[in-house]
């Protein structure tokens, strides 16, 4: 990589997060209240809660919700549309965002484009992120989408745990194991300093951001989940660190 794309990629990367960080936030939420459109309870599916001009808002989108009355919808007995609903975000909008990302990364017009690939990357990375900070994290909280899930369909949330904790685990496995080294390759990033940086920059978000998730009002349990995602960033650090023998065999075995 020469240094003009070197530098293209450290100045664009806050860039890039931010905007993959909207475009997987957005559709999660109009996926909940398109849901809610299309089983009769929101008049306009476009109508969401937008979450207000503050700084922490307008960045990271902190107080944005489908702005769905989940109330209304228990009243009426319709705890199946509930579950539907709450699904939606998560499962519809986050879920098929994923998959045509993962499918983008593939294409060798996106991998032989240095900027184009990494910017779906990023895609990747934040639809995947929107899964772990509800499983694990969120997944015993009494409100929110797995409760609604939970309550809907009349399960307890140690299946969502098992079931889904396996699948997120999976995607987490996949992205650090094949989709960064994949990154290492396509980008060209040659240096042990800049393969740990770009490493780095994926873990603290997705194990500090994402995963404090559960400190914001969701009970004892996500509380302690969300301390414990804390705890695993030293350890993502050292166990993904890019002088590892099993990432020179991934680079190997991808290259």
């Amino acid at each position: 990589m020469n240094k003009s794309i070197k530098c293209k990629l450290i100045l664009i990367t806050p860039i890039f997060m931010l905007l993959a960080h909207y475009l997987a936030v957005f559709p999660h939420e109009y996926a909940h209240s398109f849901m809610a459109w299309f089983l009769g309870y929101k008049q306009n599916p476009l109508a969401i809660n937008y979450g207000g001009t503050s700084w922490l808002n307008l960045f990271l989108l902190f107080h944005i919700d489908e702005h769905v009355n989940y109330d209304l919808i228990i009243a009426q007995g319709h705890l199946y549309h509930m579950a539907l609903i709450a699904f939606a975000g998560p499962g519809i909008g986050n879920g098929l965002l994923y998959l045509i990302s993962l499918f983008l990364l593939t294409r060798k017009k996106v991998q032989r484009n240095p900027l184009l690939f990494y910017f779906i990357f990023w895609f990747n990375f934040m639809n995947l992120a929107n899964f772990y900070d509800y499983v694990p994290v969120r997944t015993f909280a009494t409100h929110g989408d797995i409760a609604h899930i939970t309550k809907g369909l009349d399960i307890s949330p140690w299946s969502i745990y098992i079931i889904v904790g396996y699948l997120v685990a999976f995607v987490i496995w996949y992205f650090f194991t094949r989709t960064l080294i994949q990154a290492f390759i396509y980008l060209k990033l040659q240096t042990t300093s800049l393969r740990a940086s770009l490493m780095i920059v994926c873990v603290l978000p997705l194990f500090g951001y994402f995963g404090m998730a559960g400190f914001i009002d969701y009970g004892e349990i996500s509380h302690f989940l969300s301390a414990t995602s804390f705890i695993l960033i030293p350890g993502a650090i050292i166990a993904c660190w890019p002088t590892r023998d099993w990432v020179k065999r991934q680079l190997q075995i991808l290259a």
